[in-house]
């Protein structure tokens, strides 16, 4: 679209990747936002790039992790540390470290949240940080209304991506279950089995047209009047975000079928 784009990257085969499918506009950059160390590197690197006096139009949060899933009881403290650092501190680190060149351009901030930030269901970690991104998300517009800044929030459904990697995240619900105490497995019963079918029907029920969420991006992006929330995919629109809406024990009652 003639945009000049600095992508974060967390491996070095992501830069090579997109090195190799993209035109010259796009600079890949070598960015973990958990650390402040990389995105203050990033930030030089963009500085170094944009010509004197020139603001960043948009700065897309994106990256995120989808942690350990299994029961919130069998989590522990560095599980749900791994998840924040990334999907909910790792934004407001990166945030606060190119908000100054958005807020020379009068910009976007583009934060990706989920439908989970308003339906609270497992896995605990995530969950818990799509609902900390709601409320930085809100906090953020507030602050920056005055200043021209836009702050945007997308609330995807279930996509099909890279994230849901099947082995790995059985992996490390088998090892959270096999250290816990008999009393709790006795509890839970066959934890792996039940995520293992989740995981079946999860990606079972996922959309494969993630160019919804990209799409949703672009008109935060460019819209002359971006939206507060874009809302995307049917699951997320029609059944996850209005069962918000309705009463709390009839959600409860309904959500233990799932």
């Amino acid at each position: 679209m003639g945009f000049n784009v600095f992508a974060g990257c967390l491996r070095d085969d992501g830069k090579d990747y997109l090195k190799r499918h993209c035109s010259d506009r796009l600079t890949p950059i070598t960015h973990d936002v958990s650390r402040a160390e990389s995105n203050k590197a990033a930030l030089d690197v963009v500085q170094r790039a944009l010509p004197p006096n020139t603001g960043l139009w948009g700065l897309v949060n994106n990256a995120g992790i989808a942690g350990n899933m299994s029961p919130s009881e069998l989590c522990t403290r560095e599980d749900y540390q791994r998840v924040f650092e990334v999907n909910m501190l790792g934004t407001v680190d990166t945030t606060n470290t190119f908000l100054p060149l958005i807020r020379q351009a009068k910009g976007r901030v583009i934060n990706m949240g989920s439908a989970s930030g308003r339906l609270a269901v497992p896995p605990a970690p995530d969950g818990i940080a799509k609902y900390g991104m709601e409320a930085y998300t809100d906090i953020l517009r507030r602050e920056l209304y005055s200043r021209n800044v836009s702050v945007v929030l997308i609330e995807p459904g279930m996509f099909l991506t890279g994230i849901v990697q099947t082995e790995a995240l059985t992996e490390g619900v088998r090892s959270r279950y096999d250290r816990a105490t008999q009393e709790v497995k006795d509890t839970y019963g066959d934890v792996v089995g039940k995520f293992q079918k989740m995981c079946q029907l999860m990606i079972k029920l996922s959309s494969p047209n993630t160019h919804k969420v990209i799409d949703a991006y672009v008109h935060g992006l460019t819209s002359r009047f971006p939206r507060t929330r874009y809302v995307v995919g049917v699951d997320s629109r029609f059944i996850l975000i209005p069962l918000s809406y309705l009463p709390t024990c009839f959600t409860d009652w309904l959500l233990q079928y799932r």
